[in-house]
């Protein structure tokens, strides 16, 4: 890791038609790492200049040629080794730069070598490290670089970042949104500890580890009630999503699990940070090897730990039936009847009634609810074209079963809710419901986390919190009356 260290960094406005000079933006150099690149590397060793005579080596080196001819530049006899160039003469190397935004971004790696002769670049581990910190430079800088001075506040963002992400030179962690999070987190009042944290540690030193990982289930599904016609689709997709605030950069590991008998977590996508991952394809006739190992190194702030499919899903959550009848005055009928094996208990469960190709709701008339137990919490949205249905947190019945029965008048003005944007498709008896729902600690899947799984290495105790939610993503009804959308396989 010492070895993938930087000697100096240097942002550079190069020349143009208004300046025919460059101009250093920024400097930043570390003086323990360029005493280490004068005791390693002693033959190849050249001190590092002023910003001005660095700046004026660039704009020969490393600009494309414009006007006249320069040998450093523009010699069909050298050898170019882009982004690697070398400066004075060839004396200092190597010298990384790239082009971002309008900018030119510098670094110098450091070299460690006994040989009197230069190692050749697969040998230099310092090269693509330096490359990597200039590109999350860039993105610290933005792409608005018009206007940018030595005294922008962007250039003081850009010195902030590299004393956190490299404090001595040594690139720790550059992702620009992790750093922000640890800095928000070192301006939050701790207590006193005993220890004094170092400056070069870029976390604050906690007294409990937490690790947040919550399951979030999505669904999809559409109902035609057309069997057997049309056949009803839905699909199911989970994203795990990983909190750490540990202490240090240890190892995590895991095992996403299911019950057995369940459908299989398939097609899973991982985050960068997992190092080891049981990705492969798991058949559904194998219904004992439902587990999954990861293995991974959380960064600082929130990640998608990993994506995933379920299939198949032999049942619908929530299932559902919408009638639609009339012309000028429509009659409804909707029925929703919660399935045995979803739990009970919504964070918020709504059912959305648009009206296409109509003009706005006049009236509404002859409200039905059942059980009677439930309240009728219907309310019409400010452009007057969908009825909202608030079910509330729990199917309040023995049966988990409600309905609603409702008369809809609208008015004949075509000018009033001119600006809604209606679907072609949906005219007449051809009409939809959307189902909006969120079940807390359940999912479709089964899937969970083996607590007894978590381990933490160098080992550690962290208090571990599960979360799990399902909620719909598209839940959708047609019309049993209507004509519908579906799509159709293609036969070969």
């Amino acid at each position: 890791l010492l070895t993938m260290s930087i000697r100096a960094v240097w942002v550079v406005r190069p020349p143009s038609k208004e300046a025919s000079k460059g101009r250093t933006l920024f400097s930043r150099r570390f003086p323990t790492v360029e005493r280490r690149a004068k005791l390693l590397a002693p033959a190849l060793y050249c001190p590092l200049p002023r910003d001005n005579e660095f700046c004026e080596a660039v704009g020969l080196t490393c600009i494309p040629a414009t006007r006249e001819f320069v040998y450093e530049r523009d010699s069909s006899a050298l050898t170019f080794q882009r982004p690697v160039f070398e400066l004075l003469g060839g004396k200092l190397w190597p010298v990384v730069c790239i082009e971002l935004n309008g900018l030119l971004f510098l670094s110098i790696p450091l070299v460690e070598s006994h040989r009197d002769q230069r190692p050749n670049l697969i040998e230099v581990p310092s090269i693509p490290t330096a490359v990597a910190l200039l590109e999350k430079m860039a993105e610290v800088v933005g792409t608005d670089t018009k206007e940018l001075t030595e005294t922008s506040q962007k250039m003081v963002e850009l010195y902030q970042y590299l004393c956190l992400s490299a404090p001595l030179g040594t690139p720790m962690e550059t992702t620009p949104n992790s750093l922000r999070h640890l800095a928000q987190r070192r301006l939050v009042p701790t207590p006193m500890l005993k220890l004094k944290q170092p400056a070069w540690v870029l976390d604050t030193v906690r007294s409990v580890s937490r690790l947040t990982i919550s399951i979030r289930e999505e669904i999809r599904a559409v109902q035609y009630d057309k069997l057997p016609d049309v056949v009803d689709v839905w699909e199911t997709y989970g994203t795990i999503v990983c909190k750490a605030e540990l202490e240090g950069c240890p190892d995590v590991s895991l095992i996403i699990s299911s019950p057995p008998g369940s459908p299989p977590l398939d097609y899973l996508l991982v985050h960068p940070s997992v190092q080891m991952a049981d990705t492969q394809h798991i058949s559904s006739s194998l219904p004992d090897l439902t587990s999954r190992k990861i293995r991974f190194t959380p960064p600082a702030e929130t990640i998608s730990l990993c994506h995933y499919k379920v299939t198949p899903i032999p049942y619908l959550p929530i299932r559902g039936f919408y009638q639609m009848k009339g012309d000028k005055s429509l009659t409804l009928l909707v029925q929703l009847k919660l399935n045995d094996s979803v739990k009970n208990g919504f964070e918020y469960c709504e059912v959305h009634i648009p009206f296409f190709n109509r003009g706005p709701v006049e009236k509404i008339e002859d409200v039905s609810v059942s059980p009677a137990s439930l309240a009728p919490a219907l309310t019409l949205s400010q452009d007057k074209k969908k009825l909202v249905w608030n079910i509330g947190q729990k199917f309040q019945a023995k049966t988990p079963e409600v309905a609603l029965q409702v008369t809809v008048s609208f008015s004949s003005d075509p000018s009033q809710g001119a600006d809604y944007q209606d679907d072609p498709f949906c005219v007449q008896q051809n009409a939809y419901i959307n189902i909006l729902f969120k079940v807390t600690d359940f999912t479709l899947s089964g899937c969970g986390i083996d607590t007894r799984s978590v381990c933490l290495y160098p080992s550690t105790k962290c208090k571990l919190t599960l979360v799990k939610e399902l909620s719909a993503s598209e839940y959708r009804i047609w019309n049993s009356h209507g004509d519908v959308k579906t799509g159709i396989a293609s036969v070969i």
